[in-house]
């Protein structure tokens, strides 16, 4: 079991409560007005100020837990990696070989590159937002260094396929309390595809 279900808890709990502080302050008001004619009671008001402050401040801890929290991707009491390593098959158009199909997308301000390769007898895709092309010498991109890549791994990869692999690194949440709260525990933080060309020419483009 995961600790997701102490953030549900936490969830309903604190939505709960706000209905119950606001339903609190209206009945009072009308208890107020009906008894002493009077709108506004100072004991009653700061009474109402810090039922308020504890509600707004649980939920907005539940918001920031749950969509805003950042994790470091190398924090392992938090996150885990996995990798996986696929050679790469060559696909054929006409007579134009080639390991990966980039297609760039012709909308949006920032236009987004999709790649295709084929491993393992299956079609894969991901885009330039969660994975990049490495050819040449260089066996880690520019956008991609900032991962916790296992060189040695990457470069057994690397002399075992003939520089024409994939490797997808996936980093999972721990089951933790904290990420739990933010029902994350178990789940996915992110996913990124580092695919290994021998050379540009490797690419097609279209």
């Amino acid at each position: 079991m995961t600790w997701n279900w102490l953030g549900w808890l936490s969830w309903i709990l604190a939505i709960a409560f706000l209905c119950w502080v606001i339903h609190y302050i209206r009945v009072q008001q009308l208890m107020l007005i009906a008894k002493t004619k009077k709108a506004f009671a100072p004991k009653l008001f700061w009474r109402y100020v810090a039922l308020l402050v504890v509600a707004l401040a649980w939920l907005g801890a539940m918001l920031h837990l749950t969509f805003f929290r950042q994790v470091a991707i190398d924090n392992h009491r938090e996150t885990r990696i996995s990798m996986q390593y696929a050679n790469l098959q060559l696909h054929n158009q006409g007579n134009d070989y080639y390991y990966v199909l980039a297609t760039r997308s012709k909308t949006g301000q920032h236009p987004v590159v999709s790649y295709t390769y084929w491993a393992k007898g299956n079609r894969y895709t991901t885009n330039s937002r969660f994975g990049s092309v490495a050819d040449g010498r260089r066996l880690v991109t520019l956008d991609a260094s900032s991962l916790p890549w296992n060189k040695a791994q990457l470069k057994k990869a690397d002399q075992e396929s003939g520089h024409a692999f994939a490797a997808t690194m996936t980093v999972h949440y721990q089951n933790t309390v904290i990420n739990g709260l933010g029902l994350r525990a178990n789940r996915d933080a992110a996913t990124y595809t580092l695919i290994r060309v021998p050379s540009a020419e490797m690419v097609h483009e279209r």
